[in-house]
């Protein structure tokens, strides 16, 4: 039996459940609102950011820019094999751009081609490091002989385009599909869609790792004994000055790149080659690709310490 004012009893709490009621709803409408809020933001920044990206597009993307890389392309399809030098190459039409447009305005690695044609002689023997597309070492092999040639390529898709190139020029260097460096292992190494800009040091978000067998750069000095060395490893050379010895070595072709280390890093590796007992040979070299030379007392003095 309920006692009198009971009634007012039982509406209190469902008073109080109202009230209760009503604080849920509202903080449900706020986060409602944050939620709309948090969405439409999101939805702004990625317009903005497909905008951006789309504008980038269209830059690179020119009527007169497309028609110019269908036109490389097409020509390097209609006319494969391109001549520099005496050697011929193969211009696939899926080589980059920015390679194919080497081609056509004859740059492609032509200051190392000098430089290599300037010092290169009968009884050389070269170690190369970074055979790109075998221009250089079929170079070497037609002038010294392919016996004399010891060339090492980091990067695996570039094989069966060098071997085609070889037997374009009948010449057979001692190919190796590894990295030269420290120690024997491996080593992550980062492939961009311009070959020539594959390297241990990650120059591009975009840049794709792989890992690669590396041997001891020092071991096979000793073991090759070469008296030529040809460095284009884009970028890796401020490594290399950690652990390399140049014994017996009398020669250095180098290509620096201080857009991807720095000038800093740049000036540091010339200081290695000075301490080395090497001068440039300044009427053969130039900015980024020099020419080193240094005395048979040279080799002997830096051997010794």
């Amino acid at each position: 039996m309920l006692k009198e004012g009971s009634h007012h009893a039982l509406r209190d709490p469902l008073a109080g459940g109202g009230q209760i009621n009503a604080h849920c709803f509202h903080s449900r409408h706020y986060s409602a609102e944050a939620s709309m809020a948090a969405i439409v933001e999101r939805i702004k920044h990625e317009y903005w950011g497909s905008r951006e990206r789309f504008i980038a597009w269209m830059r690179r993307n020119r009527p007169e820019d497309v028609l110019q890389r269908f036109s490389l392309r097409l020509r390097a399809w209609r006319q494969p094999i391109f001549e520099r030098e005496g050697i011929q190459l193969r211009r696939t039409p899926f080589l980059s751009v920015p390679v194919l447009e080497s081609f056509e305005s004859d740059s492609y690695e032509k200051p190392e081609a000098r430089i290599v044609q300037h010092a290169l002689k009968p009884n050389d023997i070269v170690l190369e490091l970074g055979t790109g597309l075998g221009f250089i070492s079929a170079l070497c092999a037609k002038n010294v002989g392919s016996e004399r040639i010891y060339t090492f390529e980091a990067n695996p898709a570039l094989e069966p385009i060098i071997q085609k190139n070889y037997i374009l020029n009948d010449v057979s260097p001692h190919l190796e599909i590894c990295l030269l460096g420290e120690a024997d292992g491996e080593i992550t190494f980062y492939l961009m869609k311009n070959f020539w800009s594959s390297s241990i040091v990650k120059r591009h978000s975009r840049a794709r790792s792989i890992q690669v067998p590396m041997r001891s750069f020092n071991d096979e000095v000793q073991r090759i004994r070469p008296s030529f060395l040809i460095i284009d490893i884009e970028g890796g050379e401020s490594d290399f000055i950690r652990y390399a010895r140049l014994d017996g070595i009398s020669k250095v072709c180098i290509e620096l790149h201080p857009h991807v280390i720095g000038v800093a890093a740049v000036a540091e590796v010339v200081d290695f080659f000075v301490s080395q007992g090497f001068h440039e040979v300044a009427a053969i070299s130039d900015a980024n690709h020099k020419l080193y030379q240094r005395e048979p007392a040279s080799i002997v003095a830096n051997n010794v310490d």
